[in-house]
């Protein structure tokens, strides 16, 4: 008869109930004896052979319960307790092993338990737990979690078998498909970190590295890869460890790359190590470690490697790289189309995202997504690491690749190739210095192709002026709630005003047209719009409906015209919602979907003009009225209907139609006088209130809080202040958070209202409000107006802990704060850092550069949880450097007083110059010594102060030659923060490190060359210099002049305007002197002219001779005059070898722009145009150009010929000669009196009128400001680079590594011939000391000897296979041999001294499977006898087991017989190999 599924289960459950009865029966029978008893009892019966199974089991899981409840209180030693557990992981039963090693789990908790544990040679039998795979998955399981606590309890104490055991298992258990292989590669990484020269000694180094490859999610490839990088940090380890991470770079540099022997190279196989390798380069070159290791621009094998195989016509390697720089540099990979708009649309960062959706963060997330950060000159570790990056990009020639792929490669490639090449240009602009990019571009080499008629080369540029042009409208809001907040700022109005002129010119060709339409003769607007004519929405015209209802080009609505009026009634009647028209039309993306919406906004602001008016019986108040009263009806509805979701504004309506916007309306009516005054009669504002307070939903309260207005006290804020203190955790936690966004839009008086609403939330009872509260306040104190008002409040920020202490030593950067805050509680803050704080500072800002460099990201409560998913991150985290104590003080007198009188400057410099770095408690006292000094220099007086005491130097020289990586990041990182300051950056320029000069704000920043005046003794008021201002497009433009008194309509609203617009141009020269004025014009690039910039007068200017005049000096970002590759000649060699000729040298435009036809541009008679540039052609130091600058055939050398080989010599002569021993008079090589100012000359670069000489191989480095200038009003957004990248890479002598030399294991007599002298330490016997006599040695047993040595040839791969199978035979012959436990002991000892495979450990334990143990129980039994208890009154065993049995069944069993018959059973334990449940 066959067993029913039900009755089984019921079977099982039966099974687990009685053993969970005869646990507890054998608990409350041993209680009247007391923990001594109960545990000698426990013990007692798991050292006696005779028990059975069953019942043995249940005196284990006895033992582990009573462990549990009575702790340590045990007569027993440790080391007594463990000789007793150790025989049940001798049992022939897995299940009865299993316990035994949950029992030895629990009894392990000090180090001392482990040391024990490690004398008892338990680390022994726990491998042969997790090398034996005999059905006894639960076993392994187990032994694993032993194995994780002994490392958790001891890491220092960790045996080597253990070791050995896992780097085994993590060798084997990707092609072994072991599930052990994940926990076990877990435990290793954690060794690794913990023990790293155990983890060294054991192979583990090499066993991660194999996995890197094998490993398909990102959160463990992360892990694997940081274990790795740890090493790599410090020289004690880095020189034993050999890591070598271009293994990585195998899948995309070996077409045929093969990880191990069962892969079959097919696609799927080469798909997945792509993907793997992926993984692991991301995390390698997000860290520092990472890129010092595999960036260096003179290392083939590494990231060089990589950009070099872009140049081989492999599509599938490609798409590869691609895909790895995308997800480097933070952008949203395209979809998979060769379509430019889908590809823009990706990296668009207003497209759309869905955490903006209604009912994920709605506005929040939008507003802190596309709005930047206030913090303008504060540094951004994540700045300067993406700007190590592209600098190591650029050396390894990325550029140029990119430009052969999308030559070369299919459409779908192409266009994700220029998109990226697009992005990177964009960044280089803004985040490098000048002087770092003072290589050949891209561009020229891709307009050479597009000359040769390659359309992917065409498109390339198409897609490179459309990526321009689309990032110059960057950023701007995607929602109209977004829009409105942003449009309603004061000074955002105010700066509309200002850009009226601009406006004409971003209408678009569809604007255009339909103003054609409204303003033709005849036509009524109004009819045109269909409104009139049919009732079916859809058909109308929107667009022309909005026009109509602004009153653009006099289509002004005449109310008195019947017409009119009817279209103004069914523009009401539709948008009513109980008409059930515009709030039954669903929210799409479309450009239409938002058509609708303003256009009601409209109608209401057209409408509100008219006010009382009437216009034959039609009162436009009344329609309002008439409106809002619809939609506080509907309101109404939500709160006093039964269900929520039978209403029209229900939150599956609010997320899906239009009636989200309804809540936009009442927030813009609301802006005008007349519509608070109508809101409040309704009672609108009350019902808002109730509605955002009560609720349970939370798009009610997004709606409410996100369309109302706050720039003036009234209704709103008060709806605000309310839903702040209201009991839904969540409606608090979101009205907090659009508190920064409305921070971060401008919003006008913020600090008068806002900082107190923020003040009291950093008391809430929630930490995620607390925290984002927190947040924000440190954000707007970017603000001095912010400050100042949280000053006056003055905040208990105790309370808050460490966050609370950064925020207050903001106070103490203005002398306002630091007089209220009394030199007294200064003093204490002082104490308090360099006692312990400026360590955890140390500790804070490393962990928020981990955040935004890993995976493993902090919740809204600010804690660690799991990493994140294996969804790709694609939104780049800015992590800006948290205010510092000593960074405060010194902003005025009194701080920096008080900081050299009562601080610990001196001590930290003696740190700075003692530089030692062996210990981890030295490398953190440096750390925190060179931030706390770094902090110091950010201003003028601090960086005087650390300037004296050389220590910028020291700084210097650590981010140069530091031998441990991290204090490299640190100093590397404390530079960018000293080059916030001109003088900072001055200095630093001084030491061949550049600064990039301009704040986080400017996105599209002027490149400018300022003058070293008092090198040369000159009066800095005197210079005629002139920046050359190229705003605009960098890819395809044309001169154009913007008459100043031309007007231009207000068509189009732009809310963030970029300053590239001619008004902005305007604003900044207006700060300029009248005479240094330039004339209203503007450069506007071609596309052969790619970054181009204007020499000077052929010295480097820290090196210029006082004679020399101040030269006229401009842009010297890349050079474009590249040599063309079909002429043989450069760009510039078609100008004509006549002076003056240029100015007259005039043709028309070639159809595809190239660098071979910059003289074909059409230019106006007032401009000047010259042909002068640079090139260098690779980012090495190849020889320059020296192609003559005129088109004569002839030998003879022109003038400009000799001054740029004259200069040539000068550059190469002055290299590495100190600037204070120059002798001027050498160097003045030619007169420049005749060359200063010629009449129309080629060496003028687009010089509007004033030009003057220049010198073709004078490349200018960059700026170094003028002393006399403000430096206080100027800062810099902190990013400082080498000028020459290799000084940061460390020297061949560094990465030389000495080879690490371990103990032999090997015993040798004195005529170096191999003894196996048996090892009475490592011995399960003869380790005992009553034992150590007993000791056998194996000299006089070949057959033990013989084993011993085919054991130890079994590590040699090649001879593996002949070696087992001799012993096996030797096995049969001799079996006594592999019974005895000496020998298994020496086995298991060879195994901890050398690398074996999984498959070779698993064979050894079977070979031994049948060893004598039964000596194991002598000393056990020894233990029991020594610790009986006089007068015990314990049960007899026949007893205790009848009483047991019969408790345990009474549930289930009517009478002994079912006893008997139970105890008769011989019953196996099936084991689970899915278990749910973890036993403890």
């Amino acid at each position: 008869m066959a067993v029913s599924s039900w009755m089984l289960r019921h079977q099982n459950r039966y099974n687990r109930s009685t053993r969970h009865n005869k646990q507890e029966d054998v608990l409350a029978q041993l209680q009247s004896l007391g923990p001594q008893g109960s545990c000698a009892k426990l013990l007692e019966k798991i050292c006696d052979q005779n028990v059975k199974e069953e019942i043995l089991f249940s005196y284990l899981n006895a033992f582990v319960k009573l462990t549990l409840k009575c702790g340590d209180d045990f007569e027993y030693s440790v080391e007594e307790i463990l000789i007793c557990l150790r025989i049940p992981l001798i049992h022939n039963s897995a299940q009865i092993r299993t316990a035994g090693l949950r029992c030895i789990r629990h009894v392990l908790k000090t180090e001392t338990d482990i040391v024990q544990s490690n004398k008892l040679l338990i680390p022994y039998l726990l491998t042969r737990s997790l090398d034996l795979i005999l059905r006894n998955d639960v076993e392994r399981i187990e032994a694993m979690k032993l194995i994780r606590k002994t490392l958790i309890i001891s890491a220092s104490s960790f045996d080597m078998s253990l070791a050995r055991c896992l780097v085994s298992l993590a060798y084997e258990g990707a092609e072994a498909k072991d599930r052990m292989l994940r926990v076990c590669m877990a435990t290793l990484s954690e060794l690794g970190v913990l023990n790293a020269k155990l983890f060294i000694a054991s192979g583990g180094v090499t066993a991660i590295s194999r996995n890197l490859l094998e490993c398909q999610s990102p959160k463990i490839a992360e892990s694997l890869c940081g274990v790795l990088l740890l090493l790599l940090d410090k020289p004690s380890t880095r020189n034993i460890a050999a890591i070598d991470l271009h293994c990585t770079a195998a899948p995309y540099c070996d077409f045929h790359y093969k990880h191990g022997s069962k892969d079959k190279n097919k696609r799927d196989e080469r798909e997945l190590r792509l993907n793997c390798a992926r993984l692991s380069l991301l995390t390698i070159l997000r860290s520092w470690p990472g890129i010092l290791h595999f960036c260096s621009p003179t290392d083939r094998g590494g990231f060089r490697a990589i950009v070099e195989v872009l140049y081989l016509p492999q599509l599938e390697v490609r798409k590869s790289v691609l895909d790895l720089l995308y997800e480097l540099l933070g952008l949203s990979q395209p979809e998979w189309s060769d379509e430019l708009s889908v590809a823009l649309s990706a990296v668009d960062p207003c497209e759309p995202q869905a955490s903006w959706r209604l009912n994920e963060g709605f506005v929040v997330a939008e507003g802190r997504s596309i709005l930047p950060h206030l913090a303008k000159t504060t540094p951004s570790t994540t700045d300067m690491h993406l700007a190590l990056l592209l600098y190591c990009f650029l050396e390894n020639g990325l550029l140029a690749a990119l430009t052969e792929v999308i030559a070369t490669s299919d459409t779908f490639i192409c266009v994700r190739a220029s998109i990226l090449l697009g992005e990177l240009l964009r960044l280089i602009q803004v985040l490098l210095p000048p002087g770092c990019c003072n290589i050949s571009p891209s561009l020229p080499s891709l307009l050479e192709y597009a000359t040769k008629s390659k359309p992917q080369a065409i498109a390339a540029i198409t897609a490179l002026q459309q990526l321009h042009m689309l990032m110059k409208r960057r950023p701007a809001s995607y929602s109209l709630h977004l829009d409105y907040i942003i449009r309603n700022s004061v000074h955002k109005r105010n700066e509309h005003k200002h850009v009226k002129n601009v406006k004409y010119r971003h209408v678009s060709t569809i604007q255009r047209k339909l103003h054609q339409l409204v303003l033709r003769d005849g036509d009524d607007p109004v009819k045109e719009t269909g409104v009139l004519l049919s009732n079916d929405a859809y058909t109308w015209d929107w667009s022309l409906i909005n026009i109509v209802l602004k009153g653009e080009n006099n289509s002004r609505i005449d109310l008195n015209d019947i017409a009119h009026r009817t279209f103004i009634k069914k523009l009401i009647e539709f948008y009513m919602p109980s008409k059930n028209k515009y709030s039954h039309m669903d929210l799409g993306a479309s450009r239409t979907s938002v058509v609708y919406t303003t256009a009601g906004i409209e109608l209401i602001n057209f409408l509100v003009e008219l006010r009382d008016s009437d216009y034959n019986g039609l009162k436009p108040l009344n329609l309002i009225v008439d409106l809002f009263k619809d939609i506080l009806s509907n309101i109404n509805s939500i709160m006093t209907s039964k269900s929520v979701h039978d209403c029209l504004f229900s939150p599956q309506h609010m997320v899906n139609t239009h009636c989200q916007s309804y809540f936009l309306f009442i927030g813009q009516f609301s802006r005008t006088e007349i519509g608070i005054k109508v809101l409040e009669n309704i009672n609108m504002f009350k019902k808002l209130k109730e509605l955002a307070t009560t609720t349970n939903h939370d798009c009610y309260v997004k709606l409410i809080i996100s369309s109302l207005e706050y720039i003036f006290p009234g209704p709103s804020r008060d709806i605000l202040e309310a839903v702040i203190t209201c009991n839904q955790e969540s409606s608090r936690l979101y009205a907090t958070q659009f508190l920064h966004v409305l921070l971060r839009a401008g919003n006008p008086l913020f600090s008068s209202w806002a900082i107190q609403l923020l003040v009291n939330q950093l008391y809430d009872k929630s930490r995620s409000i607390y925290l984002s509260a927190l947040a924000t306040l440190n954000e707007a104190c970017e603000l001095p107006e912010c400050l100042q008002a949280l000053i006056d409040i003055n905040p208990d920020l105790e309370k808050l802990g460490e966050k609370g202490t950064l925020l207050f030593v903001r106070f103490l950067s203005m002398e306002s704060g630091f007089n209220k805050v009394t030199k007294d509680r200064a003093s204490q803050e002082i104490k308090k850092w360099d006692e312990g704080f400026n360590y955890r500072y140390v500790k804070l800002l490393e962990g928020d550069i981990s955040d935004a460099l890993t995976l493993h990201q902090r919740n809204d409560d600010g804690k660690y949880d799991k990493r994140s998913s294996s969804q790709r991150n694609t939104n780049r985290k800015d992590v800006f450097l948290p205010p510092h104590l000593y960074g405060q003080l010194v902003q005025h007198v009194q701080g920096f007083d008080l900081l050299i009188s009562q601080g610990k400057t001196t001590q930290m410099i003696e740190i700075v110059k003692a530089a030692k770095c062996s210990t981890d408690e030295e490398i953190l006292k440096l750390k925190a010594a060179i931030w706390a000094l770094g902090h110091m220099g950010t201003s003028n007086r601090g960086y005087d102060y650390l300037t004296n005491f050389g220590v910028v130097d020291l700084i210097v020289g650590f981010a140069k030659w530091s031998p441990v990586y991290s204090v490299r990041a640190t100093s590397f990182y404390v530079l960018g923060l000293l080059g916030t300051t001109p003088l900072g950056a001055d200095d630093l320029n001084r030491k061949r490190w550049l600064c990039t000069r301009h704040d986080r704000h400017d996105n599209w920043p002027v490149i400018r060359e300022e003058a070293e005046d008092w090198f040369y003794g000159r009066n800095p008021s005197a210079s005629t210099s002139e920046d050359v201002i190229s705003f605009g497009s960098p890819f395809v433009k044309e001169f154009e002049m913007v008459p100043e008194d031309e007007d231009y309509p207000d068509e189009r609203q732009d809310f963030l305007r970029s300053p590239s617009s001619p008004e902005g141009r305007r604003i900044r020269q207006s700060t300029l002197p009248t005479s240094k004025r330039p004339q209203i014009g503007i450069h506007k690039r071609s596309l052969s002219e790619s970054k181009t910039f204007e020499t000077n007068n052929g010295f480097y200017e820290d090196i210029r001779p006082p004679s020399v005049p101040f030269i006229t000096t401009g842009r010297h970002r890349n050079s474009s005059m590249t040599e063309s590759t079909t002429s043989g000649v450069s760009s510039c060699d078609s100008l004509l070898n006549k002076p003056g000729v240029c100015g007259t040298y005039v043709k028309t435009l070639s159809p595809i722009p190239s660098s071979s036809s910059l003289s074909t541009l059409q230019l106006p008679p007032q401009f000047k145009r010259v042909s002068h540039r640079i090139s260098s052609t690779s980012t090495t130091n190849s020889d320059i150009s020296t192609s003559s600058l005129t088109g004569s055939a002839s030998n003879e050398l022109s003038v400009q010929n000799l001054v740029g080989y004259n200069t040539l010599k000068l550059l190469r002569r002055m290299e590495g000669m100190n600037y204070d021993k120059i002798n001027y008079d050498d160097y003045y090589l030619f007169n420049t009196a005749s060359h200063s100012r010629p009449s129309s000359s080629l060496f003028d670069d687009f010089y509007l009128f004033n030009s003057s000489f220049t010198s073709v191989f004078s490349v200018p480095k960059f700026e170094i400001e003028t002393l006399t200038s403000s430096h206080d009003d100027k800062r810099y957004m902190g990013i400082c680079l080498p000028k020459f990248l290799m000084e940061i890479f460390p020297s061949q002598e560094e990465i030389t590594r000495t080879p690490c030399i371990f103990q032999d294991p090997l015993r040798k007599n004195s005529n170096d011939e191999k003894v196996w002298q048996h090892s009475k330490k490592g011995c399960f016997v003869c380790s005992r000391p009553e034992n150590h006599d007993k000791a056998i040695d194996f000299i006089k047993d070949p057959i033990k000897i013989e084993i011993l040595q085919n054991v130890e040839r079994l590590a040699n791969p090649i001879s593996n296979k002949y070696v087992k199978s001799h012993l096996i035979r030797l096995k049969q012959r001799e079996p006594e041999a592999f019974r005895d436990i000496c020998v298994y002991s020496e086995v298991c000892k060879i195994c901890s001294e050398s690398i074996y495979r999984s498959p070779t450990r698993r064979v050894l334990h079977e070979l031994f499977l049948d060893v004598d143990f039964q000596r194991l129980y002598e000393p056990s039994q020894k233990v029991i006898k020594s610790n009986n208890i006089s007068g015990q009154s314990s049960l007899q065993v026949e007893e205790d087991t009848a009483s047991v049995e019969s408790k345990s069944l009474s549930s289930g069993a009517t009478s002994p017989t079912d006893v008997k018959t139970l105890d008769s059973l011989k019953l196996t334990f099936n084991e689970n190999k899915f278990p749910i449940r973890n036993k403890k």
